[in-house]
């Protein structure tokens, strides 16, 4: 059942990010989630974009987890940004995905942006390090 949360919450947060590119532009790292209770979330942290960088927004949004973790109870959760590659520098949507037992996945899709689409390469799946549930159940 975990292994379906954290497909899902993927497949929510690049369903959005390809959205929010298609619209037109970057956009600033947000997040989403599953409660316990089978509740989707989405998250994004208030931060001025001309005063703040991603990684501002990413901390935000790890402690913002970590919040609704305590007070609700998460299955799963993960964020977005956009970003590079690290392999050709290509722009890529940049995800970080993890299970309430502790396991975590960076998943790195390259696009191009065409004249009417954007293209994207095949995903690039890493196991890391947990960030959100940093202590296992």
């Amino acid at each position: 059942m975990l292994q379906k949360h954290l497909q899902d919450t993927y497949e929510y947060l690049f369903d959005a990010a390809h959205r929010a590119l298609r619209e037109g532009g970057s956009f600033a790292p947000f997040g989403a989630g599953i409660r316990k209770t089978g509740e989707q979330i989405h998250t994004n942290v208030d931060l001025p974009i001309e005063q703040s960088s991603p990684s501002d927004h990413i901390s935000g949004l790890i402690a913002g987890f970590r919040a609704d973790e305590a007070e609700h109870g998460l299955i799963a959760a993960g964020l977005v940004f956009d970003g590079r590659a690290s392999t050709d520098n290509a722009f890529a949507l940049c995800f970080h995905v993890e299970g309430a037992n502790g396991r975590a996945v960076e998943v790195i899709v390259p696009y191009k942006r065409l004249i009417t689409e954007i293209a994207f390469d095949d995903p690039q799946v890493t196991e890391v390090q947990p960030e959100i549930f940093t202590e296992v159940m």
